[in-house]
């Protein structure tokens, strides 16, 4: 079986070490054939630098890095030259230093292809380094630019930075347009989208495929394409802790998987996938490593709040490209971070969000369930550990009061302040979002607000095959709430399983909640 080719990045490492490919060449040739200029926005850690380097190897004709791909028989491998910038690479820690990094990776870039490099501006550095190239080699240029706007991301939290850095960039990419006939193809990858007004400005013929049907699936791993890739690799992992194929497949999709870039197709996260082959173990992979201190500090800088995140059901992608990542709404900068994601599409501009994964989603609850209600994040680890066994063993009643301690950890003035929501509705709203963001913090993915024929469930999730149902009352009784769920026949949504229906009640005044629980079989 092939090795994992976890952390590497490079096409021909990755294929001289023997390691796993998943094929994505065919979406490759299309979107090569297709388009000349194009752009491609996706979260962090989800193959943008493999696929740029995939395309670096294509142009420059190294047939047999790609024999046994979908590829190998329909390019024509023609050789190019390629000029591939990667902004991870750069150093952004002031203007200065972003002008000089690029100055030299462009130097750089030169002597490679045994050309001059213009001293002047960094825009005009670039845009006599591509034609020279194009010239000595008497052929147009591909030009790859990775994560065209990490030095942007790396000042969120200083608008005045942000917007320094920015103009440098302008220039850089403003050029490209007036280069077109030296240019054979052009790809730029990242995590936000481009604005009109943006480093894109004067570029309006590059090609947003980000929403695209067609591509949707370009990046991270299907269901079907771990089962045909890994199928070794699931076998050891089943054994070790003690899973059928089918559990476990089931909990890779609700740790890894839900991401969704067009509301109708969905991927699993390569980078957590191939980590957890490797490891065996369930465990936030993505979000550690996704810089966890750039989410702490946004969303602590913007005092973001638990309801600033759950009340917001859909996002339109006029909102995700209609402003600068730094000025934009929590909901569109988590969309385009990858801690929220498409559910369905509701329309053809409108979206359903929600949280595509524990991975993800567990990540953000914790952050804000400390920002706003100070439990520690170490709190919510060590009582999920016990909900979470609860639940696989059907112990509701342990279930509930581990539950019911982790209400009783939160601040009391955090915990007191709902009592100015003072219309019932609003204030079980509330409640309902507390407890989404506490199953989620816990590490139990779950869905809030499940529209069925009578009404809306408050909180539904499954676990191997078994259904929890919970509705939410405030200051009144566990019991009304548990007999709304048998009126209203919410527990349908189990279908012929097991279905445990949960009424829970609120009481604001002595700061607990109470329980009624029911089984179907």
């Amino acid at each position: 079986m092939g090795k994992l080719p976890t952390g590497i990045s490079d096409f021909r490492e990755l294929r001289e070490r023997g390691c796993v490919y998943v094929d994505k060449t065919q979406y490759v040739y299309k979107m090569v054939e297709e388009n000349k200029y194009v752009f491609i926005s996706r979260p962090r850690r989800f193959g943008k630098s493999l696929t740029v380097s995939v395309l670096e190897y294509l142009f420059k004709g190294e047939r047999g890095l790609f024999e046994g791909t979908w590829i190998f028989d329909k390019w024509d491998w023609q050789e190019f030259p390629v000029v591939r910038l990667d902004m991870n690479e750069v150093d952004s820690t002031s203007p200065e230093n972003l002008t000089k990094s690029i100055l030299l990776k462009l130097k750089r870039i030169a002597e490679e292809y045994g050309t001059s490099c213009v001293n002047g501006t960094v825009s005009d550095t670039f845009y006599y380094l591509v034609q020279d190239i194009s010239r000595k080699s008497k052929k147009p240029v591909v030009l790859l630019i990775d994560e065209y706007e990490k030095p942007i991301l790396d000042h969120i939290s200083d608008k005045q930075s942000a917007h320094q850095m920015r103009e440098i960039l302008r220039q850089l990419y403003g050029r490209i347009k007036s280069l077109d006939g030296y240019l054979r193809f052009v790809f730029f990858t990242g995590i936000t989208k481009y604005t009109k007004a943006g480093v894109f400005s004067t570029l309006n013929n590059l090609v947003d495929i980000s929403f695209h049907e067609d591509f949707a699936q370009m990046f991270g791993y299907t269901l079907e394409e771990i089962v045909q890739y890994f199928p070794e690799y699931i076998d050891a992992a089943c054994e070790k802790l003690g899973m059928s194929r089918e559990y476990l497949l089931e909990q890779l999709e609700k740790y890894y998987g839900g991401f969704s870039f067009d509301g109708k197709h969905f991927v699993f996260n390569p980078f957590s996938v191939l980590l957890f082959f490797y490891e065996k173990n369930f465990a936030n992979y993505w979000s550690e490593t996704a810089q966890p201190s750039f989410l702490y500090n946004y969303l602590k800088g913007r005092d973001v709040r638990l309801e600033d995140i759950l009340e917001r059901k859909t996002i339109s992608r006029m909102e995700l490209m209609s402003q600068e990542i730094e000025e934009t709404t929590v909901v569109s900068f988590l969309v385009q971070a990858g801690y929220l994601t498409f559910k369905r599409k509701v329309d053809a501009n409108l979206y359903e969000v929600g949280f595509p994964n524990i991975d993800a989603g567990q990540a953000v609850a914790q952050m804000i369930l400390e920002l706003e209600y100070g439990l520690r994040q170490y709190e919510l680890e060590d009582k999920g550990s016990e909900l979470r066994k609860a639940i696989r063993e059907e112990r509701v009643e342990d279930m509930m009061r581990v539950i019911e301690e982790l209400f009783g950890s939160m601040s009391y003035m955090s915990y007191a302040g709902m009592g100015r929501v003072c219309e019932v509705e609003k204030l079980e709203a509330h409640y309902s979002q507390l407890m989404y963001a506490l199953l989620f913090g816990a590490g139990v993915k779950c869905e809030m607000e499940r529209e069925v024929a009578r009404g809306r469930v408050d909180i539904w999730f499954t676990n191997d095959g078994v259904g929890y149902v919970m509705e939410l009352k405030v200051d009144k009784s566990a019991q009304e709430a548990l007999e709304q769920i048998k009126e209203r026949g919410y527990e349908r949504l189990c279908g012929t399983r097991r279905c445990y229906l949960i009424g829970v009640n609120f009481n604001s005044k002595e700061r607990k909640i109470e329980w009624a629980v029911e089984v179907r079989k």
